[in-house]
């Protein structure tokens, strides 16, 4: 076989096509998903998301977030004293939102996640609460599940 130009055009898009083909056939694998599902929402309430996390940066001793591998939850507790009218925690993965873990705290100084079902590896922890005085905090951390 004589190799000239044609041959080795007609081979180079066969390549091209061919890697073209493997990458969407890979990609579609992994389904599409955002880090937050309301990621909107939190965009349009960016200032006061912010005066929250300038809040709790002002606090003296910050809140504590740790995977309890014995009991195998996630516990946080707020700083010694202070109880929260109303609030929630929310465990999440940045690789998927199928896995996302949501506690309320109301009325309460600690919470216990169940984490039974997480997978291991890399969480992030959102904690968020209002005092009983009305003033609101935002408290966030990363923590690792084995």
């Amino acid at each position: 076989m004589k190799f000239n130009w044609g041959t080795g055009i007609v081979i180079f898009f066969t390549l091209f096509a061919s890697s073209m083909i493997f990458a969407v056939v890979s990609t579609t694998k992994y389904p599409p998903q955002l880090v937050q599902k309301d990621y909107y929402a939190l965009d349009l309430n960016y200032q006061d998301r912010l005066e929250r996390k300038q809040n709790a940066a002002a606090m003296a001793v910050m809140p504590k977030v740790a995977y309890d591998a014995a009991s195998k939850s996630i516990q946080a507790s707020l700083p010694e004293g202070m109880v929260a009218n109303k609030g929630a925690i929310k465990c999440f993965r940045s690789a998927t939102t199928r896995e996302d873990v949501t506690a309320s705290l109301e009325n309460a100084s600690s919470v216990d996640v169940p984490a039974g079902a997480m997978t291991s590896g890399r969480w992030h922890a959102e904690l968020e609460w209002e005092t009983t005085d009305g003033k609101k905090y935002f408290w966030e951390t990363t923590l690792m599940s084995p």
